[in-house]
């Protein structure tokens, strides 16, 4: 294209005016010398001036379209996990605060405190299991026969269990009264 002569395009814009439009700039123009001085023609012309485009690269342009593509997929991954925590926090209000469940439970100790013989008592929490020094120093042989034996109590525990008629009437409250009796619950 080449450069533009702002004067021409003033010219230009001047006379592509309707004759209407010009006698009313000429009116308009007429009323403002009377309260202020004369103006300049280029204060007529439009306010906008013509500004040469910015032109873009094909890289610039691809570089824009990857960043806005991230952009998207930034957002939705957000407006995902903002889902996934709000089901989850749905799901949680329904149970709502555990304390008072908690405070209502009985504690571990007092539970120990019940019973006679804490040793005898196993609950898998290595804190109040007590650990068996004994078979630490055992050998591997003895380790084994002493597990025989306590194999054989078991099976003749139970066997005399099937057989007590205090069982056959009700064996559940054979079995809790035994568990109880064992644990050292139940006094004598």
């Amino acid at each position: 294209m080449g450069k533009i002569n702002k004067n021409n395009l003033k010219t230009k814009l001047l006379d592509t005016k309707s004759p209407k439009q010009k006698l009313n700039t000429k009116e308009k123009s007429k009323d403002n010398s009377t309260n202020e001085p004369t103006k300049d023609k280029s204060k007529l012309i439009l306010n906008k001036t013509i500004t040469p485009k910015k032109t873009t690269s094909k890289k610039e342009k691809h570089r824009q379209k990857h960043k806005n593509l991230m952009n998207k997929f930034t957002l939705i991954r957000k407006q995902q996990k903002e889902e996934r925590a709000r089901q989850n926090r749905q799901k949680t209000a329904v149970i709502g605060d555990l304390k008072p469940l908690k405070d209502a439970l009985p504690s571990l100790d007092d539970i120990f405190k019940l019973s006679k013989e804490k040793d005898q008592l196993k609950t898998g929490v290595k804190e109040y299991d007590p650990t068996e020094e004994e078979d630490k120093h055992l050998s591997a042989k003895q380790k084994l026969k002493k597990k025989k034996e306590k194999f054989i109590k078991q099976v003749k525990s139970y066997q005399a269990i099937l057989k007590d008629p205090e069982f056959k009437k009700n064996p559940r409250e054979a079995i809790r009264y035994h568990i109880q009796y064992t644990h050292g619950l139940v006094e004598e």
